[in-house]
C-alpha cells in the first residue's frame, strides 16, 4: 500500500530520491520541506518544496511509480501549499524533452508561462527548462 510521510528522519532519502530526478542541488542545510510517497519502505516519490516567500513555493516533483500521485495526494500535496503555507501560486519548471513531467504537470491544472533558456544543469551541460504555474484560485484540489 503506497503512503505518504514528512517524517523528517526522511529528510536526507526523500532529497536524495528527488534532487538526481527533478534536476535540482539542493543540500540539507538548505531550507525545503518534503512529502515522501512510500510503498511498503521504500520510497517511490516525492515533493520537494523550496525558496518559498510568502507568496510563491517552488515544487520539485519525481515519481518511479505514477500511482504515486494518487488524487488524495495530489490533494496533499496542494493543501500544503495553498492552506498550510497560504501560497497565492506555485512554480513548476521541467525540462522540453520530458513528456511525462509535462503532461503531468499540465493534467494537474498548472499552465506554461515560458521558457527560461539554458537553466536546468545535467552533469556539466545546461538546458532549457520550461516554467508553470498554478494560482490559488485555479486549482481543482483545494
Amino acid at each position: 500500500m503506497i503512503t505518504s510521510s514528512s517524517d523528517n528522519k526522511l529528510r536526507k532519502q526523500v532529497l536524495d530520491f528527488v534532487s538526481p530526478r527533478a534536476n535540482i542541488h539542493h543540500s540539507l542545510n538548505d531550507g525545503f520541506s518534503f512529502i515522501a510517497y512510500l510503498d511498503e519502505d521504500k520510497i517511490i516519490g516525492g515533493a520537494i518544496f523550496s525558496h518559498y516567500d510568502g507568496h510563491n513555493i517552488w515544487m520539485h516533483l519525481a515519481l518511479d511509480d505514477p500511482k504515486a500521485m494518487r488524487r488524495s495526494f495530489a490533494k496533499e500535496v496542494f493543501e500544503y501549499c495553498f492552506i498550510k503555507c497560504k501560497c497565492v501560486r506555485i512554480t513548476a519548471m521541467t525540462t522540453p524533452e520530458n513528456e511525462r513531467c509535462k503532461k503531468l504537470i499540465e493534467s494537474a491544472g498548472f499552465v506554461k508561462e515560458g521558457t527560461i533558456r539554458k537553466v536546468v544543469k545535467k552533469g556539466m551541460q545546461y538546458f532549457d527548462g520550461i516554467v508553470y504555474g498554478l494560482l490559488r484560485n485555479e486549482c481543482k484540489y483545494i
